[in-house]
């Protein structure tokens, strides 16, 4: 988010892909990623091997039940190992791509600005097409269908921009004006509007719940659920967000924190 802001106060535009990988953890190869690891400086890849090779698992449809098949990629998941393994594997993914990407496990995006959406685009286009080929060497696969683009900058710039068309091949990537970001729902001129309604959304819906089951909890239990059910969506990652609010929102958070 500062990274944007910096750019946009700089009266840039600032384009965004967001990747989506279709199911990430289940097809990573145990072959890549040991050979990666042993390019780590790790030299007990063998135990490796032995933790993710030999594991079955079946299909079960119809109440009817497959014979047992050996998996052949993926890293468990529910595990510690899992998402570090995953992060091993795509550690080298920056060398596929120029610009800016952002690597939080299997949410990636790619994030290039300038002053011409038209050349954003189109520098956009290239390094997602270039990012694609490296997770086909990598046997990973791009789900084009969820992979999204969005232009962020001013209102009244954004408001100038006829089109912004992402391509990777054939393929033009789905152009929105609010995406979900780890957990953050962002709007293309930052107003953070999304992020507070969805949380007075959130905080409402959990306090009527509380309201209705009042007298049935006692004083310090309804303390620990609205600190477990509510509170926790004020404070997730906030210090990203609440700088960027005005005060008509900071009265509406107020309130509902009330």
């Amino acid at each position: 988010m500062d990274h944007i802001r910096m750019l946009v106060s700089k009266e840039k535009y600032v384009g965004m892909v967001l990747l989506d990988l279709q199911k990430a953890f289940d097809t990573v190869d145990h072959e890549i990623l040991c050979k990666k690891l042993e390019g780590m400086g790790i030299d007990f890849t063998e135990w490796f091997k032995s933790y993710l090779g030999g594991r079955q698992q079946v299909v079960v449809a119809n109440e009817m039940t497959s014979e047992p098949g050996i998996a052949s990629c993926g890293v468990p998941q529910g595990s510690i190992l899992g998402p570090l393994l995953f992060l091993c594997y795509v550690n080298d993914m920056p060398i596929s791509v120029k610009c800016k990407l952002l690597l939080y496990a299997d949410d990636s995006a790619l994030i290039v600005s300038g002053s011409d959406p038209q050349a954003i685009a189109s520098l956009l286009s290239k390094e997602l097409e270039s990012c694609g080929k490296w997770l086909m060497d990598n046997k990973l696969s791009l789900y084009l269908g969820k992979t999204e683009s969005i232009l962020f900058g001013p209102n009244k710039k954004l408001n100038k921009v006829e089109s912004f068309e992402v391509k990777c091949g054939n393929e033009t990537i789905k152009h929105v004006k609010s995406v979900k970001y780890l957990g953050l729902q962002i709007d293309n001129d930052l107003s953070v509007q999304s992020i507070v309604n969805e949380i007075i959304k959130k905080a409402n819906s959990r306090l009527t719940f509380l309201y209705r089951c009042r007298e049935m909890i006692n004083f310090e239990s309804r303390k620990n659920l609205c600190s477990v059910l509510i509170q926790c969506h004020f404070d997730y990652s906030c210090s990203s967000w609440y700088p960027g609010i005005g005060k008509g929102l900071q009265d509406k958070l107020q309130v509902m924190q009330n």
